[in-house]
């Protein structure tokens, strides 16, 4: 059973979502205004290592990441640089997605704010239809009074309920937020039935995320930083408008720190994720961000990513010790030793889903695979103990499915792997014949986990790919 932590409640709850197989995740992507840094990029990997376990577990998971392409932040920076706001956008959006899948990170579907005005509107003119909402000088505004929750999800109080807005005569209270924004000289803007103006931030994510994936979804993530106000106002505007809970599971990544310090614009510390990439790679950047549990700040310094780096190159040099292992033809069947250090590993991969199925613990789950590599390089890499070897090299592959920092020891597996399962399914002929029958069904459990159906006879057992 996954637990997963609920920012709702601020408790650990048992995973079921809406529909038995399908988990639909929304994850608030960046406003493309400038270059992504190296704490958006901790974001992203951390909900596709969940997006990647879920799958392991077999659900089909539909992620949406949107990309907010129009803004106070991007019409400064158009301004700023003399240069038309889209032209901004369309720069820096570009340059995420490249980033993006250099890191590995896969997502379903990428909308962007301008594709969806006719969207927007419709969603914000139902919100003033149900009372939700007002409209004032041009723009429009969500009244917060109409929701009796708000607050819950953040726990932050009334009286510091600030947007972040300008504060201006036109609202209601203080407090309300922005969904259209009547349009101001020089900026960019889209009819409406209340005027030329745009969509404010918030709505954006309701809107999208209620268009691709329904109007109830399992898993809405982002940083820590957006639980207030934007995270708030998103539950509020989205269950005024269709009555019901919205989100099943609120769920948000902790800082990245710099000198123990939360990286900020401000303080000037920010490190493009483009530098980063370019001079550590994805799969330690991976795995960095990944050993340290999601809600949990993670340090960044060059002596901690060096160290990385020599953590992940230990773990690729355990399996080219099991390759090696797996290449030899056996030269005697399992005795005692290797069956010992067999279970040994069954039961360092089973902690691993352990750790993973407990709020996606990332950290603990890298501390059972440097486990499995060390029983690789203690007992494994002096015997023929190719079962053994086949094991660990699927507790590796299992680790790989949701870290993606190996993909290149696996690539060039394929050729080889029928030899290896033939000599697997010999051994296992031979276990069944001294009826070993339980050591016997937990190979064929992990062939199965694997892809590969053992088909069973009295004249022996055979394999097909699943």
């Amino acid at each position: 059973m996954i637990n997963v932590f609920n920012t709702l409640g601020r408790r650990i709850e048992g995973f079921v979502p809406y529909e038995p197989h399908t988990v639909k995740m929304y994850v608030c992507g960046p406003t493309v205004y400038d270059e992504v840094h190296i704490g958006h990029g901790r974001t992203f990997v951390s909900f596709d290592a969940i997006s990647r376990y879920l799958r392991t577990k077999g659900y089909n998971v539909i992620r949406v990441q949107n990309i907010t392409d129009i803004d106070d932040k991007i019409i400064n920076k158009a301004k700023e640089i003399g240069k038309p706001w889209n032209e901004v956008s369309e720069h820096y959006s570009r340059s995420y997605l490249e980033l993006l899948n250099s890191l590995k990170v896969k997502v379903d579907i990428h909308p962007k704010v301008t594709t969806h005005i006719k969207e927007i509107i419709d969603f914000v003119q139902k919100l003033i239809e149900k009372g939700n909402a007002y409209v004032a000088n041009g723009s429009v505004y969500f009244d917060v009074n109409t929701y009796e929750k708000y607050g819950q999800l953040s726990n932050v109080k009334k009286e510091e309920w600030d947007q972040g807005e300008e504060i201006v005569k036109e609202k209601k209270h203080s407090y309300d937020f922005a969904l259209w924004k009547a349009h101001k000289e020089g900026e960019p803007y889209w009819e409406s039935p209340w005027g030329k103006g745009r969509p404010g931030w918030h709505i954006e994510c309701s809107t999208m995320s209620t268009r691709y994936l329904g109007d109830q979804i399992d898993i809405h993530g982002g940083g820590m930083d957006l639980v207030f106000p934007h995270h708030e106002n998103e539950r509020a505007q989205t269950e005024a408008l269709t009555g019901h809970t919205w989100v099943k599971y609120w769920m948000h990544v902790a800082f990245l720190t710099i000198k123990k310090e939360k990286m900020s614009k401000s303080k000037g510390n920010i490190i493009p994720l483009k530098d980063a990439l370019n001079k550590y790679g994805p799969s330690t950047l991976r795995y960095w961000y990944l050993s340290s549990h999601y809600r949990n700040n993670v340090e960044y310094s060059e002596e901690i990513l060096d160290q990385s780096a020599k953590s992940l190159q230990r773990l690729k040099d355990a399996i080219s010790v099991l390759r090696k292992i797996i290449q030899e033809e056996p030269q005697h069947y399992a005795e005692d030793d290797d069956v010992r250090t067999q279970r040994e590993i069954v039961s360092v991969i089973s902690r691993f889903d352990e750790h993973m199925e407990n709020d996606f613990d990332t950290a603990n789950a890298l501390t059972d695979i440097h486990e499995l590599a060390s029983i690789v390089f203690s007992k494994l890499q002096y015997t023929e103990d190719v079962f053994g070897a086949l094991i660990a090299l699927d507790g590796f592959r299992k680790f790989n499915s949701v870290f993606a920092v190996m993909d290149e020891e696996f690539s060039a597996e394929l050729d080889q792997l029928a030899k290896v399962i033939d000599a697997v399914i010999e051994v296992r002929n031979y276990l069944r014949k001294k009826q070993m029958y339980d050591l016997s069904d937990q190979i064929r459990d992990i062939l199965a986990r694997g892809g590969i159906k053992v088909l069973d006879s009295k004249e022996g057992s055979t394999w097909r790919f699943q």
